[in-house]
């Protein structure tokens, strides 16, 4: 009896201990992201990210979010400054950091673990090799969405003004003449009717990372030619007449000092026209009706439209020394490009789908005005990429500063295609 009541009580020693190994021992991992606004979009991106934790006990996953996603990059590029990195930035196509991060060595080449895992490798869209996997088959990121992007317009003061075809349609511009010629009118209209209405409320990164590169686009062959990753010098000749339309757009618009402004003033019925992406599709459908706004590619050459279709850079993760730390990042990854987040994402959040196999039925029916703005760009028939995917920092940087300081004159853009051919290589 005695020697059972030692085993007894041995066991029960013993099951503490047991249920305690049976406890997954935790991984922790850092993400810094720029989904830490009051929008919708931004809570729904949030409560994404906690729900991986959810379903992953043994990873704590450790958001630090920032209200911008320039704002987000810009502290990971400040830590990357002095050596370090988070375990995993989302960079939502500030691509500069991704480069700063190779440089320094300090990102994980996704590719070893693509290639070993098919149905990881599945997820990811044929556009995200072919724009960011490099020369020596190495690849440094993954976006969980696909960039898309034309401009929206408020259908009703389009109609007022006139913008209209004879069967009392909005008539879409197809050049950039014709598309001036609309803004000129808006402008003429608004004046008339209510001048709290502006043609648009535009900041400088509307005009940076959307109509500047729709616009060079427009110079035909050499202007998409610039666009892409091929050595093309710039001249004069090419950027002259960008700016100088350009220029007309801004002296026709309301400047405001960020895109949240421009959005409010669109939502509250105080502009016409508001230049960003698909992804804005559920923030301006909350205070707006589906029927009250329209979504438009860009002109081109007067019988075809432009869009942005581009597979900007996403997540960039931090190259480990412990391998329990890279497979937890490979999992945060996998995750994000499931079907079901993929899926949870578009109808949510209003962004594309990076897994080609999402049930795009489904998401249709979930948030038509989204599939419809996407229907839209994909009829286009000119597909460009978001300027950073194509150019350096520097070079978007040398465009900025003279549209910033206001030059859009001839002389300015022959001094801008000097300086980008100087020292934007």
């Amino acid at each position: 009896m005695a020697l059972l009541g030692l085993l007894f009580l041995f066991c029960v020693l013993l099951i503490p201990g047991c249920a305690e190994r049976d406890e997954p021992e935790q991984v922790e991992i850092t993400l810094v992201h720029g989904w830490g606004g009051t929008l919708n979009t931004h809570k729904t991106m949030q409560a994404v990210y906690d729900e991986f934790s959810e379903e992953n006990p043994d990873i704590r996953l450790i958001c630090i979010p920032y209200s911008d996603s320039s704002i987000a990059v810009q502290r990971a590029n400040d830590m990357l400054a002095v050596g370090k990195m988070p375990d995993i930035v989302s960079t939502n196509g500030l691509s500069y950091y991704m480069n700063h991060a190779v440089k320094r060595d300090k990102a994980m080449d996704l590719m070893p673990y693509l290639e070993r895992d098919k149905a990881f490798k599945n997820m990811i869209h044929p556009s995200v090799f072919e724009s960011w996997e490099t020369g020596n088959g190495h690849l440094y990121t993954v976006p969980d969405a696909l960039e898309v992007a034309g401009y929206w317009y408020n259908r009703e003061y389009m109609k007022a003004a006139g913008i209209v075809d004879e069967a009392g349609e909005i008539a879409e511009p197809k050049t950039w003449e014709e598309f001036l010629d609309m803004a000129r009118k808006l402008k003429a209209w608004t004046e008339k009717v209510d001048e709290d209405i502006s043609v648009c409320s535009l900041e400088q990164l509307q005009m940076l990372e959307f109509l500047f590169p729709a616009r060079l686009a427009g110079e035909g062959a050499q202007g998409l030619a610039l666009l892409s990753k091929a050595t093309v010098a710039f001249d004069r000749e090419t950027l002259a007449p960008v700016m100088r339309d350009l220029g007309v757009l801004e002296g026709l618009s309301k400047p405001v000092e960020n895109i949240e402004s421009a959005r409010q003033d669109f939502n509250d019925g105080k502009s016409v026209l508001y230049f960003n992406g698909i992804w804005e599709s559920n923030a301006l459908t909350e205070e707006n009706g589906q029927e009250d706004i329209g979504y438009s590619a860009y002109p081109f050459d007067g019988t075809r439209q432009l869009a942005y279709i581009s597979a900007s850079s996403g997540y960039v993760v931090a190259k480990q020394k412990n391998e329990k730390k890279s497979e937890a990042c490979i999992r945060f990854l996998k995750y994000m490009l499931s079907e079901e987040v993929q899926r949870k994402l578009a109808v949510s959040t209003g962004q594309m789908p990076s897994n080609p196999n999402v049930d795009w039925e489904k998401v249709r029916k979930e948030n038509p005005v989204l599939a419809g703005a996407i229907d839209k760009m994909y009829e286009a028939e000119i597909p460009i990429n978001m300027i950073r995917t194509v150019w350096t920092e520097e070079k978007v940087d040398i465009v900025g500063k003279y549209m910033e300081a206001g030059e859009f004159d001839a002389e300015s853009a022959g001094r801008m295609a000097e300086e980008l051919n100087r020292k934007g290589k």
